[in-house]
């Protein structure tokens, strides 16, 4: 197993240090880099290990919107639950860090432009942290000119944030522009302001800061806006006035904007950089037409999914700049020498030392990290995937060896509490992509390891069982690999996403062997309000109308991303399953009616062969406090109604029969995890055990593999709306 050290912030621990963690795993699309530098912002990066370090209640008082949503959890899964969701989020370490430079050791399927050995200068949150190495989509990195030291490269991405603003403030040859902060963005400015042909007034309360502007070229200093007098202003602007401001320095009681207004010409534009509360008197701004733009961090692509994780460079002919041609810019400057941002390196620090400030009253301006050992961490074991050979089959074993694909929310927050309670079950492997979310589960599972490498997993003979949790699109493949190599396999649901997908999986089932369990985690039909469901109903025709009321996602949440499937395909497996458990009766035909494919809203017919009926209502709408889920059942003198999983009434022969979860804060709908991950292990020591008790028993994988393709073949055999 590959480990690295880089500079972790544990939000649980209040603490900000450097650890050991996995080498994030290579994934199409992007570059292993050995990183060689990077370099502290200092005002981000300063908030966010203050923001870590604050105890819990003054967290809550920063950010009221999660405390809400604490509190709406509390009200509708229970104190149990909601415990378990925050103490995951608490416990995942964040990767400090943002910009850096290194050598590229491996490359991706389908990324172009980079070779092992090329130096590269890299961005973005997640991606170019301050670790040994790094795992970079190849939209955020660039190759380094040969003209161009590390010491200057490393600076590419925070120079691009100054770049953006320049382009934001259309400032060009001739042009007066103010810089008001003058930290590390402030400086980056001024000295591309100054390679762009403009005059610059610094402004900084910090004497040491305005010196450091004058030797980057501002033509003027002030330590505050208000010193500059209107006689100043009209020698230095001609008596124009500045064409445009950059805000490049916090501001959350709203006086930078106002104060900017009185330099600006009129129509001048104003840049906000830094976090600027947007609060001003609307009197300056009116009278002179003032524009106020914000900076969205390095340019057009930034926080585009498409664009940074997909690869998709957005046309020369409609955004000029993108994150990587802003990129390309600042690195050519440098390999012109018309911008050096190197002389304002203040400290260079070992990795060891980056989670100690630097002494002094003044922080340094610019910090710049080394890592000069970084091939010692890898020298016994290789950042790069292991091949999955023929020989490891699993080994028979009295217990449960588990390797766990996958460590979001669901996995750290659902199916961590669980397993870590089953009896003779040992969670050896946690992996993810980036192995930051594997390393704070493992966490809290002590002899467990975190991973970023599923090769790992399926090589390893000890391990007989595994649960994948990962993005849906990835299931189906996961699963059959895994099987392949003599697994027991639980696979979140869906199944599978596309046809295909679920075609391959099919035909992995008929190599394996009869014993080797697949699972897909249809939870709700072992919990316990599903069995007393199903002893209430008769035999015969039965009704189900069941109404699931979504709530809204992002529009860039990965759900929504077409190689997922789209959010239908991903949940609507859950209720159809559920249905099916309690009819009792073979499925004849699923349909789909389209209402908004998009967005996901649609209606779902079922079938079944005793001419039972089903419709499951999958849409938005309705409001804040309505139910989620409402399963109304009616058969023969008898009458069923699930709410959310907190009450359920069964009326039967006359006799009305209530059951609830729970008092109102003490609550925890059941919806089976707990019996359904139970009813795994046990199949994996027993593959001829069917069930518990009198819960409903599992089905068989060929009865998953096909209901999902009933669902798979209803979900594309219709035309959208």
């Amino acid at each position: 197993m590959a480990m690295m050290r880089a500079l972790l912030r544990f939000p649980g621990e209040k603490q900000v240090k450097v650890a050991q963690c996995p080498v994030p795993a290579l994934q199409p699309g992007t570059i292993l880099v050995r990183t060689t530098l990077s370099v502290i912002s200092p005002g981000t990066e300063a908030t966010q290990n203050a923001e870590t370090r604050m105890p819990l209640i003054a967290k809550a008082i920063k950010r009221p919107d999660l405390t809400t949503q604490v509190f709406d959890k509390v009200c509708r899964d229970g104190l149990a639950a909601t415990r378990n969701a925050v103490q995951h989020r608490l416990d995942q370490p964040i990767a400090a860090g943002y910009a850096c430079c290194g050598i590229v050791e491996k490359v991706g399927d389908g990324v172009t432009g980079f070779t092992k050995g090329m130096r590269v200068a890299c961005g973005g949150i997640d991606f170019a942290r301050h670790a040994e190495w790094n795992v970079v989509p190849q939209n955020l990195a660039c190759p380094i000119p040969d003209k161009v030291s590390d010491a200057n490269g490393v600076f590419t991405t925070l120079a691009c944030i100054a770049l953006h603003a320049i382009r934001q403030g259309e400032i060009g040859i001739g042009m007066t522009v103010a810089v008001m902060g003058c930290g590390l963005i402030g400086q980056l400015a001024i000295q591309l302001a100054n390679a762009a042909g403009a005059r610059v007034i610094a402004i900084d309360p910090q004497m040491p800061r305005l010196e450091t502007a004058r030797q980057n070229g501002a033509c003027r200093s002030f330590k505050t806006a208000h010193e500059i007098t209107p006689h100043e202003m009209a020698d230095i602007t001609h008596n124009t006035g500045c064409d445009a401001v950059l805000l490049c320095a916090p501001d959350q009681k709203g006086t930078l904007i106002d104060a900017a207004a009185t330099l600006c010409r009129d129509r001048g534009i104003i840049v906000c950089v830094g976090d600027i509360k947007p609060n001003a008197d609307r009197g300056t701004l009116f009278r002179k037409e003032i524009t106020l733009r914000q900076v969205r961090s390095y340019g057009p692509g930034r926080y585009d999914a498409n664009y940074e994780l997909f690869g998709q460079d957005y046309p020369i002919g409609y955004a000029r700049w993108t994150v990587k041609r802003n990129m390309q810019a600042v690195l050519d400057l440098m390999a012109d020498q018309r911008f050096t941002p190197a002389r304002l390196i203040d400290a260079r620090i070992p990795l060891a030392d980056a989670a100690n400030p630097v002494p002094g009253e003044i922080p340094p301006l610019a910090t710049v990290i080394e890592y000069q050992d970084t091939d010692s961490i890898a020298n016994t074991e290789t950042p790069f995937s292991p091949p999955i050979g023929p020989a490891a089959k699993a080994k028979k074993t009295d217990g449960v060896t588990l390797g766990i694909i996958g460590a979001g929310n669901f996995t750290g927050a659902t199916l961590l509490p669980i397993l870590r309670n089953i009896p003779d079950t040992t969670i050896k492997y946690i992996a993810s992509n980036r192995g930051l979310a594997a390393l704070g589960a493992s966490r809290r599972l002590p002899g467990s390891q975190a991973i970023s490498d599923t090769a790992q997993i399926l090589s390893d003979p000890e391990i007989n069982a595994v649960i994948i949790a990962t993005r849906h699109n990835s299931h189906a493949e996961l699963a059959s690999k895994a099987l392949l190599r003599g697994k027991h396999v639980w696979v979140e649901k869906p199944l599978a996403v596309s046809l295909p997908q679920l075609d391959a999986l099919d035909e992995t089932l008929h190599k394996i062997g009869p014993d080797q369990t697949l699972m897909v985690g249809h939870n709700r039909r072992y919990a316990p309000f599903a069995s007393l469901m199903r002893d209430a109903l008769p035999t015969g025709t039965k009704h189900f109308s069941y109404h699931v009321r979504l709530s809204p996602l992002p529009d860039n949440h990965w759900l929504n991303h077409p190689d997922q499937g789209g959010r239908t395909i991903g949940e609507i497996s859950h209720f159809i399953d559920l249905i099916t458990a309690l009819a009792q009766s073979p499925v004849l035909n699923i349909h789909c009616h389209w209402i908004n494919r998009t967005r996901g809203d649609s209606i779902w017919e079922i079938r079944f062969a005793d001419h039972s009926h089903a419709t499951v209502h999958y849409t938005h709408g309705g409001q804040r406090h309505d139910p989620k889920e409402r399963l109304h059942i009616t058969a023969a003198n008898t009458t069923i109604e699930l709410i959310d999983w907190h009450k359920l009434v069964i009326s039967k022969n006359g006799k009305r029969a209530r059951h609830r979860s729970g008092g109102l804060l003490s609550r925890t709908p059941q919806k089976g995890h707990d019996q359904a991950l139970l009813t795994f292990i046990q199949r994996v020591h027993d593959p001829k055990w069917a069930q518990i008790d009198n819960m409903i028993a599992p089905p068989g994988a060929q009865d998953e593999i096909n209901l999902c393709r009933m669902i798979l073949e209803a979900a594309y055999g219709c035309a959208p709306a």
